[in-house]
């Protein structure tokens, strides 16, 4: 066989990898130490972008590397079902098609998601077969799978019986629109230029007035309190006393609280626990009700007053401050510039609201995980994102595992119809109610948090699924994602593997920053600056890509992709073509691998120049310094 000329990247790779794939090369054979990566999970429903070629670029590297060195080497693909992002979409698709969620039950939505995410699978497992990802397809494990789901319901179980697992009524981020709630870490902030007023409030007690500072005046009819901090002397002969709630007179109490800042506006602020994460917790302290005037649709509830109810958030806000104005309440409107939280998918401003849930007590977890990561058990790439992680941790709330869509793992949690108070736990979801000890339970309708599924992937895809086939490769060598999920997942992979099977998950995170567009941005369909890397494998080779992507980037930093880089990675290719092609012509079709016999003082300089070069390349791997390693 005669190589041609020109390398056309196109014409061979499918060819090699099927070649690769049917002879079982994937297929952990080495008899060196066990190595293992396990993918994180695309969603597979979607498309693959750069930071998914980036990822597995670098995780693929590292197999490759492994295996060569003759590791028993794993690399276990997956696919994510996605919980919130796959509902997301799907939900658009009922509305092109002039339908809701409402006009099914939750068994025919979670029936006809499954069959959406059925009929667009295949295009994730193609692309990552395109990018020459060496994974052993057939351990591929998809998020919903039964080893997945049996063991979630072990650990919910075990938290459940070890008291760390509650429900109860909370302050959750509230998306008005897809109706659900959302951690705290999945709230997108955004910086937004509004209005702060001060508001008058009169004294019960005598003459006098306070003047309250406030963003949000549509609350105030659901203001159980006012408070000041007990250091400002201003108000300290308040405290104890009632103030007027302005428009519904209504008498509430001047409260002292250390949460309040005596510095910002006029040291005097509301308190409406049922709509704000801080009046919440000074509610709790202070043992004050909770009166919710917001409800899940977005609108004005039953407990506001009448002429408010229905209206929608920003539609009361302009009639209550119309009627502070009116009743000479309304004392001064000046610009203020806040953080708002707002839904990461649709933008809706997120709405702190009260809601039954099920939470994780997290505080025996992210302890035991700190103990972890200080130790060096677990060891990051960059060092300063173990760090990071520490301090998140720190300072982590409970966990909000509950979800209101029908997208995902069903909460195995039944509810006495007879007795609210009474929860059971139970793995027949897919019974709407069920009978024990002559009493009838229903089921929660919520799904579980896709993080809490996920946050066992590392012991899910080795320990339970294949029955337990790939145990040894338990923990992973190396969690390879990127920077921007360590809190959402890295961490609570770290803290649920602790717990669940007080092991580390992995040894090593390297995580990598977000590719961004040429010109610095972060890449996003609404600005249509998204570079779709089956294009660029098309004209270039997946080889290309991969190396364009791995050339002058550092573990954790975004940075901007270059197609120069890539051009320089298939002039690479082609420089290999080429050597490939002087030996063919040199040594012929009988080339046989081994070991070069040096007949001349050269023959002894270019060995020598290879061993220098194939041990610094392999030192720069294990040192996780890829772009070195190209160079």
């Amino acid at each position: 066989m005669n190589l041609p000329k020109i390398y056309e990247p196109k014409k061979y790779e499918a060819d090699i990898y099927s070649l690769w794939e049917t002879s079982g090369a994937f297929e952990p054979k080495g008899k060196g130490e066990p190595y293992s990566i396990v993918m994180p999970p695309p969603n597979a429903n979607g498309n693959l972008h750069l930071g998914h070629a980036l990822g597995n670029a670098v995780q693929d590297g590292l197999i490759r590397y492994h295996r060569m060195k003759g590791d028993r080497t794993i690399y276990i693909p997956g696919a994510d079902h996605a919980g919130f992002e796959t509902w997301v979409v799907y939900e658009k698709q009922l509305e092109k098609d002039g339908k809701s969620r409402f006009d099914f039950n939750r068994d025919e939505l979670y029936s006809q998601v499954w069959d959406f995410v059925a009929q667009h699978r295949g295009n994730m497992e193609i692309q990552l077969r395109e990018l020459g990802a060496s994974c052993d397809w057939s351990k591929l494990i998809f998020t919903l799978d039964d080893a997945v789901i049996k063991t979630a319901y072990q650990t919910f179980k075990k938290m459940w019986d070890d008291g760390l697992i509650f429900r109860g009524k909370r302050l959750v981020n509230y998306c008005t629109k897809h109706h659900t709630g959302f951690a705290d870490i999945e709230v997108e902030y955004k910086e937004e230029k509004s209005k702060i007023w001060d508001i008058r409030y009169p004294m019960v007690e005598g003459d006098g007035e306070i003047i309250v500072a406030t963003t949000r005046p549509e609350t105030m009819v659901g203001d159980v309190a006012i408070a000041v901090n007990p250091k400002d002397d201003r108000y300290k002969a308040l405290v104890g006393k009632h103030v007027s709630i302005p428009l519904i007179d209504k008498a509430i109490p001047i409260i002292a609280d250390d949460m309040v800042d005596f510095e910002f506006g006029t040291g005097a602020v509301k308190i409406t626990p049922a709509h704000d994460p801080n009046d919440f917790e000074v509610g709790e302290r202070h043992n004050l009700p909770r009166v919710t005037v917001i409800d899940f649709d977005g609108t004005m509830g039953e407990e506001a007053p009448l002429k408010y109810q229905k209206m929608t958030v920003l539609e009361a806000r302009e009639a209550i401050l119309e009627d502070l104005d009116t009743g000479n309440y309304l004392v001064n409107e000046a610009d203020h510039t806040h953080s708002v939280g707002h839904c990461y998918k649709c933008g809706t401003v997120i709405q702190p609201l009260l809601l039954d849930q099920w939470f994780i007590r997290v505080q025996p977890l992210a302890d035991k995980a700190i103990g972890t990561i200080q130790s060096g058990d677990v060891t990051f790439v960059p060092e300063s994102k173990g760090r990071v992680a520490v301090n998140y941790l720190k300072n982590l709330h409970d966990w909000n595992i509950s979800r209101q869509i029908p997208w995902g793992i069903p909460i195995p949690a039944f509810q006495n119809v007879d007795n609210p108070d009474d929860w059971i736990f139970d793995e027949r979801v897919d019974q709407e109610q069920i009978e024990v000890d002559g009493k009838t339970y229903a089921r929660d309708p919520d799904t579980f948090d896709t993080w809490f599924s996920s946050g066992q992937w590392p012991f899910i895809t080795t320990k339970y699924h294949n029955a337990g086939t790939l145990a040894e490769f338990f923990p992973n060598s190396v969690m390879e994602t990127g920077h921007d999920i360590l809190f959402q997942w890295v961490t609570r992979m770290i803290m649920l593997s602790s717990y669940r099977e007080d092991a580390i998950p992995f040894k090593t995170v390297y995580l990598h920053g977000l590719v961004l567009d040429p010109h610095g941005q972060k890449m996003s369909k609404s600005k249509g600056n998204v570079i779709n890397p089956q294009e660029i494998m098309e004209e270039y080779g997946s080889d290309a890509l991969r190396l364009g992507l791995i050339a002058a980037r550092s573990a954790g930093q975004n940075q901007a992709f270059g197609k120069d880089k890539v051009v320089a990675g298939r002039n690479f290719c082609n420089k290999l073509w080429n050597v490939a092609r002087y030996i063919e012509g040199v040594v012929g079709d009988d080339f046989e691998l081994r070991n070069p016999k040096p007949q001349s003082p050269a023959d002894h300089w270019i060995i020598r120049e290879l061993d220098a070069a194939a041990s610094n390349v392999a030192t720069m791997i294990e040192e996780y310094r890829f772009a070195e390693a190209f160079e």
